[in-house]
């Protein structure tokens, strides 16, 4: 009888929690999921980064997965997730996709236009240059077409490229190798630059500077050598 009543009293108890665990559920699965909006650009140009600002009944929410062209981001405190506009062609559409979601809220999807933006490049026969010495290069778009009036900076001083996309630079001097940065810019087009190599140059001059460096101290070694030997004989006469 005893055994029975404990069997009793624990189908109760599971019951209870049954009927409790089974109100949560049905009261969760009641509860709406809240509404999630993208604020950000309609279109971006390529390269650059942008924001992307997350909210719900106007209030900034943290902590949501965002994904725009395959990679992802989370919103911080103040409901932004920042990325770059990846390259794009200029013949195709160009439109991506912006992803956001978490955990209670709806997932929502935005679309947005990446611009492309012709990125300058500079065209240069060598990047090996000796210094002291004039060297030209050329300003293309990423379809090999000339740009001219783009600003060139080198060495602290600034060029500008003419009709034909081309600017004649100089190279300082310099005691030894060294790396050298040429930069080109211009409003519309996305800014570029390369290194060269500026090394001392082995001129003529040098050559028999070097060469008379040398010839001056050998006959200085061999004037101590002399005086030296000069002396030790002087001495061996004396000690006779």
């Amino acid at each position: 009888m005893e055994r029975i009543i404990k069997q009793k009293k624990f189908l109760i108890i599971f019951l209870t929690c049954g009927l409790f665990l089974s109100s949560l559920i049905v009261k969760s699965q009641d509860t709406p999921l809240m509404d999630l909006s993208i604020e950000c650009p309609s279109q971006v140009n390529e390269s650059f980064e942008f924001n992307i600002t997350i909210i719900s009944n106007n209030i900034v929410v943290d902590n949501v997965t965002v994904i725009f062209d395959g990679k992802r981001g989370v919103t911080n405190s103040e409901g932004i997730a920042k990325f770059f506009a990846p390259r794009v062609l200029p013949d195709g559409d160009n439109l991506y996709n912006i992803t956001a979601f978490k955990k209670g809220y709806n997932t929502t999807k935005y679309q947005i236009k990446v611009l492309n933006i012709p990125q300058l490049h500079i065209d240069i026969k060598s990047y090996n240059i000796a210094e002291n010495t004039f060297f030209q290069l050329t300003v293309v778009d990423d379809v090999g077409k000339i740009v001219d009036n783009a600003n060139i900076t080198f060495n602290n001083k600034e060029y500008i490229s003419n009709a034909n996309g081309t600017s004649t630079l100089f190279t300082p001097s310099v005691n030894k190798t060294y790396l050298s940065v040429i930069t080109v810019e211009k409003p519309g087009y996305i800014n570029n630059s390369i290194l060269i190599t500026v090394y001392p140059d082995i001129s003529y001059e040098n050559i028999i500077g070097f060469y008379m460096v040398i010839t001056i101290c050998i006959v200085i070694l061999i004037s101590i050598f002399l005086i030296m030997y000069l002396k030790y004989l002087k001495k061996k006469r004396i000690n006779r």
